[in-house]
């Protein structure tokens, strides 16, 4: 058993290097658009510097977190450090790499299969490469960080991820919270849902000229990523709060919600610094609910998490670490 045990760590170990490794060509190309050097970049047009500059800074220091995330999954203390260190930027950080594991490789292979124009060979702000650096690593990044997270949250929560929704207990009593607000995701996660799907299968319910024009294969992918993954997070988020699938263990529900509300709030329209305005009231009416549905599930979390640790029959890390 203890050599096993071993083997995983090494294995997370190994798995949180290499994503370390994988952040840097990211890294680096950020780091130079910042201080004005515009490698692979053809002409910013009308985006202002400034814009850009901010745009570039707040992506480098979110990857910046995530590789550190990367680097405490690595260390033998990392099981010590405080649980919404580590979780939090994770959640986020699911979000968007979930997102960009699915959307852009399917999104390609769609052009590819019907002969469309690609967007990477029709933009004219990057050159075609950039993309390559930036979505090819940060996939590869996704699969390796999660991979490393996922034996990361084994080893420390274990005994959480391995019990049956059923045994779940609500010692300091906030369950009824939880479920009102629960209610109100799920409500706002349907919502986003269908729409998001509706969009993926080809409606333009809701859009304007302007976005009808710029639409390809890599959007509406995305599309019913999100509304896949809405439905799914809240299948997720019902099944936990409400005991549901209670001969289940932890794990399923707790990973669809997980990652389902990841990608809903990474989606929400918080990150548009820099980004084109909503091109339609509907789109900002969905952005809306995305970001309260992850929100409220956040405060769910943060429930959940603070009575499993407060819980002396059963703390959160499952193993006593």
């Amino acid at each position: 058993m203890r050599n096993h045990l071993e083997r995983r760590a090494r294995r997370r170990r190994l798995l949180a290097r290499s994503a370390v490794v994988a952040y840097l060509p990211y890294l680096t190309l950020k780091l130079l658009w910042i201080v004005g050097v515009d490698v692979g970049v053809k002409d910013l047009g009308s985006l202002p510097r400034g814009q850009w500059i901010a745009a570039n800074a707040v992506t480098f220091g979110m990857d910046g977190i995530a590789a550190l995330i990367a680097h405490v999954l690595t260390r033998p203390g990392g099981r010590r450090v405080p649980a919404w260190l580590v979780l939090l930027p994770m959640w986020v950080a699911t979000g968007m790499l979930v997102t960009l594991m699915v959307a852009v490789p399917v999104g390609l292979g769609v052009i590819a299969a019907t002969g469309v124009q690609s967007p990477v060979a029709s933009n004219d702000m990057l050159e075609p490469w950039v993309f390559g650096v930036v979505y090819g690593g940060l996939i590869a990044e996704g699969l390796v960080l999660l991979s490393a997270f996922a034996l990361y949250v084994d080893e420390r929560w274990g005994g959480l991820l391995r019990t049956r929704v059923r045994d779940l207990t609500d010692p300091a009593g906030t369950q009824g919270m939880q479920r009102v607000l629960a209610v109100l995701a799920l409500g706002f996660l349907v919502l986003s849902g269908v729409l998001r799907l509706a969009w993926g299968l080809g409606s333009d319910v809701g859009m304007n000229a302007e976005w009808i024009a710029r639409r390809n294969a890599v959007g509406r992918t995305a599309d019913l990523v999100h509304g896949l993954a809405a439905l799914t997070g809240a299948v997720g988020l019902y099944a936990l709060v409400f005991r549901r699938w209670r001969g289940g263990r932890v794990r399923v529900p707790l990973a669809m919600a997980w990652a389902g509300v990841g990608v809903v709030f990474w989606s929400s329209g918080w990150m548009d610094v820099g980004r084109s305005p909503a091109t339609s009231a509907l789109l900002g009416v969905g952005n809306t609910a995305d970001l309260i549905a992850g929100l409220l599930t956040l405060c769910v979390g943060c429930f959940a998490l603070t009575e499993l640790t407060a819980g002396e029959g059963r703390t959160v890390t499952g193993t006593g670490a």
